[in-house]
């Protein structure tokens, strides 16, 4: 009788324990950043973002306040890194959404004149999970 409880106490430990250990990693992405070739570009700047105005309702009693935000705690509307030299930007989120991104580059083609190279792409961020986005830059048209 001693044994039998002794192993049922254990178990029941091992499993509270290892529910309480199983607690879900807030999502990450990487962005990387490419030419029409498919070479990375160092030195992009990359946004990441959303709009919370889209997610406001003319109904006055629905009030979405932290839909749309980057960072909901602090009211943080977007993220901006810079490239590393493998056309990569790594971003740590809190909570699943999904965001907007927008990737450019200032490229020099003359002397003092210069044109902008730009991409867009999408985010969908889910717990436990790297979310991996490429960006393909293009001249501004």
């Amino acid at each position: 009788m001693g044994t039998r409880f002794f192993i049922i106490v254990l178990l029941f430990t091992f499993l509270i324990v290892g529910m309480r250990c199983n607690k879900e990693k807030p999502p990450k992405a990487i962005v990387t950043v490419v030419d029409t070739l498919d070479k990375p570009i160092a030195g992009a700047t990359v946004k990441i973002y959303a709009d919370p105005k889209r997610y406001q309702s003319s109904d006055t009693t629905i009030h979405y306040s932290t839909v749309g935000y980057f960072d909901p705690d602090q009211k943080q509307l977007y993220d901006i890194k810079t490239t590393d030299n493998e056309g990569k930007t790594y971003h740590d989120f809190k909570y699943e959404a999904i965001f907007y991104v927008y990737a450019y580059k200032l490229k020099k083609i003359a002397w003092n004149k210069y044109d902008t190279l730009k991409g867009y792409g999408a985010l969908i961020l889910r717990n436990n999970e790297t979310y991996e986005e490429k960006v393909i830059l293009r001249k501004k048209n």
